[in-house]
């Protein structure tokens, strides 16, 4: 079942962030899109700090994981680090079903994402 919700990215700059906050289908039709935006807007900081949120995603398929596993490794590969947030019933039980939950760094909300990034500045991601 999808709600047929076109999806908008609002993409900006807080601190060291890139956020992009997505709103509405998060599926095939919208994938392509989040893709390419996001990945232009990773140069806006160097190492690239990403946060996207997803407080406001309504439906999240299998397309929209594969672009964000795509953005993850994009970051990390750069020295940097990406975080999810806000993630709704629907998408934390897709992220629990299919072990994204373990693979990606998940907060609350986007100023929790915002904070604990800023305080880490420049350090290097985690990877242990």
């Amino acid at each position: 079942m999808t709600s047929d919700q076109a999806l908008s990215i609002s993409l900006g700059l807080q601190g060291p962030c890139v956020i992009a906050r997505l709103t509405g289908d998060f599926d095939f039709g919208s994938a392509a899109e989040v893709r390419d935006r996001v990945t232009k807007a990773l140069d806006l900081t160097q190492p690239p700090m990403l946060i996207i949120d997803m407080q406001a995603v309504s439906v999240c398929d299998s397309s929209g994981l594969s672009v964000l596993v795509y953005l993850h490794k994009a970051v990390t590969a750069s020295g940097g680090r990406l975080m999810l947030s806000g993630l709704n019933g629907r998408c934390k039980h897709l992220f629990a079903i299919t072990a994204l939950d373990k693979f990606f760094e998940i907060r609350p909300t986007a100023e929790l994402a915002i904070a604990e990034l800023s305080e880490e500045g420049n350090s290097p991601p985690f990877t242990g």
